[in-house]
């Protein structure tokens, strides 16, 4: 029988490959998005294969006052499987990625947040249901992302239904209620996505200014090993990108390039202090941190795709249709 650290790397491999052949049947898209996508959903199913062979050890996690705890386990355990691998194929992605902001939410609200102030002088208690808050929130902003995606790329009927009559000319073509209403709540869940980052990343950032023997990325309970080439370095480089970035965020400035700076630089710490930590441990706890930060950084960058690429982009189209509308009463036909 597999052990559980070979059935997260075995279910973290089929993810990859899943998203490798996806991307080249489908080719082209976001790269940022498909990073993102990449990045968050290979460690999310890992962690749900974690829900079946480890069910017992998940189940004690769950508060005494919700009945069926191995129920929830296992079901919890089957929708983070089946929601990475909806992220990578782009089938009900939107879908899957709004409920997994909706599940990360819950748990932020249900354990971590009550475990928190039963202990609230327990920094890592605070690093923990803020860490589920960012990955609620990167989920949301693969959502928005994907609402955006499916807009953009939608055919005409989706975004035009209707015409306004102008005169004899006939109007130009009125946003339809369903392309409007799908734009409202993405921009509403990119914005929620971005407080949620926004506030982890600040503490993050305070917390490892303050305590750089630990584990970069994500502030957790473990001392950086002192064999590791360049130690505390990597942890004084994440706190101030984490800074700078996360105000950024917080005042809703360069807000793509902020969050696509973030994840480029948590990608940078998995690569320099938990790979070397997983292949060192060779043994769960080392597969937990490297799968933990590397799905921060796929939630960053999903906010990333979430964001608007310039911040003046919108405001030009708008200027852009406003002055084709006059060209476009007066190459209307006349009307009899």
């Amino acid at each position: 029988m597999l052990s559980p650290v070979l059935w997260c790397y075995g279910v973290f491999g089929a993810v990859i490959v899943t998203a490798i052949i996806t991307l080249c049947v489908r080719r082209g898209g976001d790269a940022v998005l498909w990073l993102g996508a990449v990045c968050y959903a290979a460690p999310l199913a890992a962690f749900g294969s974690q829900h079946l062979t480890l069910h017992r050890a998940i189940a004690a996690l769950i508060p005494p006052w919700i009945p069926w705890h191995d129920f929830w386990a296992y079901f919890v355990g089957t929708c983070f499987i089946a929601a990475g691998l909806s992220l990578v194929t782009r089938v009900q992605g939107r879908l899957a990625a709004s409920l997994v902001a909706l599940v990360f939410f819950l748990f932020v609200l249900l354990m971590d947040i009550p475990g928190w102030l039963h202990q609230p002088g327990n920094r890592f208690a605070l690093a923990l249901a803020l860490r589920e808050l960012a990955f609620s929130g990167g989920a949301l902003a693969g959502a928005a992302a994907l609402t955006g995606h499916r807009l953009a790329r939608g055919p005409a009927w989706l975004r035009h239904t209707t015409r306004l009559p102008l005169g004899r000319a006939g109007g130009p073509a009125s946003p339809s209620p369903a392309f409007t209403g799908d734009r409202r709540l993405s921009e509403i869940q990119a914005t929620a996505a971005r407080y949620f980052v926004a506030i982890a990343i600040l503490y993050y950032s305070l917390e490892q200014f303050l305590h750089a023997n630990y584990v970069p990325g994500i502030p957790l309970n473990r001392v950086t090993p002192p064999g590791l080439f360049g130690h505390a370095f990597w942890t004084y480089f994440a706190a101030v990108i984490y800074a700078v970035a996360g105000v950024l965020l917080l005042r809703n400035k360069h807000t793509r390039s902020a969050a696509t700076a973030l994840g480029a630089t948590v990608l940078v710490v998995v690569a320099a202090v938990y790979v070397p930590m997983a292949v060192a441990l060779r043994n769960l706890i080392g597969f937990n941190f490297l799968a933990d930060t590397l799905m921060f950084a796929g939630a960053l960058f999903l906010l990333a795709a979430a964001m608007p690429v310039t911040p003046s982009a919108s405001a030009g189209d708008h200027e852009r249709d406003k002055s084709s509308e006059p060209r476009a009463r007066a190459a209307g036909p006349s009307l009899p």
